[in-house]
């Protein structure tokens, strides 16, 4: 702790003051002093610190740093669909002051090479903090080379057969299984079984069905849960934490809380669309609400709700996957799954908030507490002195109207286009720097942090 004289004598970089401050203790009404990017104080007089910037809060709610862990950044041979700039600004604009870069794109983060050239790229670029998953590489022994670069985990597709690695052949995954157990590392799954898939799409083109039926029909709550069951066996054999990416079913959460019951070590994620959407959604923006696995029904909502409730689901993801307007104009069966989440996933949740349907203790912890402990971020996720000061100031009475033509992404589409929502980010900050006020970015390229996970 930080002694009376200490205080009166010390110059910090910043003091917020008049925040209302979130704590798991309770919301304190006073700031934070931040020094050398960590929170040195917070308390109710945080101004007693001499400093060489002070911001005043203005009775805004301070919260942690969201983290978001299932980001699809894209750039290199993908810039087209959204880079390390325009997605690290989106982050920011959603107050995400941490990002978890997914390995699926072009080329596939799944060497040691790959992996570098993907961080020299991010390097001049962010302006928030970007952590890095690694796909399976096509030799085993390249496991541990990747978990030195220090990123937080492997992801793997199931569903995707252009992967490097066959994951039809148990064997072989839990041999992958074991390597990374071997070096203290998850791994995290797009839940789809492409057997299931594939055998389920050959029969349903034979029929006079639309291309929507056609997609949803062959990717059904069991494929997500076959995969699930298939997979945290072999991860228990194999001693393997194992993460469950975008849980988006009712049979699914009841395959988890299974194979938990058995010695499966899982965590998993859901997401805003996955929660706040459903498939008649589909119906009415057909492309523009393509995503994988595909949105539900409302039982299956209401069983993620509950799932949230009851501590199954661990974290919110927003799955940010951009892609470019005439991708998503393609003949459906065509056009590619996703679309941006980085600026809807916190004003989403926030609305729910405001009307009483989720705690802002929930919200909190699914948020930013809850990724840092899976993904072993260090000093990141709460508000605490020695933590980084990575913060975001939201209004969360402002009313407003989503509107995807503002989104810093490069993708200017979104399912929640035109929804009312409660809570506007105000500011963000990371290791106490503003990066974004009232809707513009106010720093250079390249300010933002790559995070290195120590093992």
């Amino acid at each position: 702790m930080i002694d009376a004289m200490t205080m009166i004598s010390s110059t910090v970089d910043l003091v917020l003051k008049n925040a209302k401050v979130f704590t798991f203790h309770g919301i304190i009404t006073g700031g934070v002093a931040v020094d050398n990017g960590k929170i040195v104080k917070l308390s109710k007089e945080p101004e007693i610190f001499r400093a060489d910037e002070v911001i005043d809060a203005k009775g805004f709610l301070l919260l942690p740093g969201l983290i978001d862990s299932h980001v699809h950044m894209r750039d290199l041979q993908l810039s087209y669909k959204e880079d390390f700039y325009t997605g690290s600004c989106a982050a920011a604009a959603g107050g995400i002051t941490t990002v978890i870069d997914m390995p699926n794109t072009a080329p596939r983060t799944s060497s040691f090479k790959a992996l570098r050239e993907k961080k020299a790229e991010a390097r001049n670029k962010i302006v928030v903090n970007v952590a890095f998953y690694a796909g399976f590489p096509s030799r085993l022994t390249e496991v541990k080379q990747l978990a030195k670069e220090g990123i937080v985990g492997f992801k793997m597709y199931p569903h995707d057969p252009s992967e490097e690695v066959d994951f039809e052949n148990e064997e072989q995954v839990r041999l992958y299984f074991e390597a990374v157990a071997e070096n203290n590392l998850p791994v995290s799954i797009h839940p789809d079984d492409l057997e299931t898939i594939k055998k389920l799409q050959s029969e349903l083109q034979q029929q006079k069905l639309s291309d929507i039926e056609i997609f949803l029909g062959s990717h059904p709550p069991t494929s997500e849960r076959k995969a699930i069951v298939k997979y945290a066996e072999l991860g228990i054999k194999a001693g393997c934490r194992l993460h469950f990416c975008h849980v988006s079913s009712m049979e699914s959460l009841a395959a988890i809380k299974e194979e938990q019951s058995k010695g499966a070590k899982i965590t998993c994620e859901a997401t805003p669309h996955h929660l706040l959407l459903t498939e008649e959604e589909i119906k009415k923006h057909e492309t523009f609400s393509k995503v994988l696995p595909p949105l539900r029904s409302q039982n299956d909502n209401t069983a993620l709700w509950a799932g949230i409730l009851d501590g199954t689901i661990n974290i919110l993801v927003s799955d940010h996957a951009p892609h470019s307007f005439s991708e998503k104009q393609k003949p459906f069966l065509e056009a590619p799954s996703g679309f941006p989440g980085l600026e809807t996933m916190l004003p989403t949740m926030l609305t729910k908030v405001a009307y009483g349907d989720l705690r802002l203790e929930k919200l909190v912890e699914l948020t930013s507490s809850s990724p840092a402990k899976i993904f072993k971020l260090e000093n990141k996720g709460m508000l605490i002195e020695g933590y980084d000061a990575d913060m975001v100031l939201v209004d969360v009475k402002e009313k407003w109207k989503i509107d995807p033509e503002k989104f810093y992404s490069k993708s200017k589409f979104s399912p929640f286009k035109d929804w009312k929502v409660v809570g506007k980010v105000r500011k963000t900050f990371i290791k106490g720097l503003c990066i974004i006020s009232d809707g513009k970015i106010v720093v250079p390229k390249g300010v933002g942090s790559i995070i290195n996970i120590s093992h």
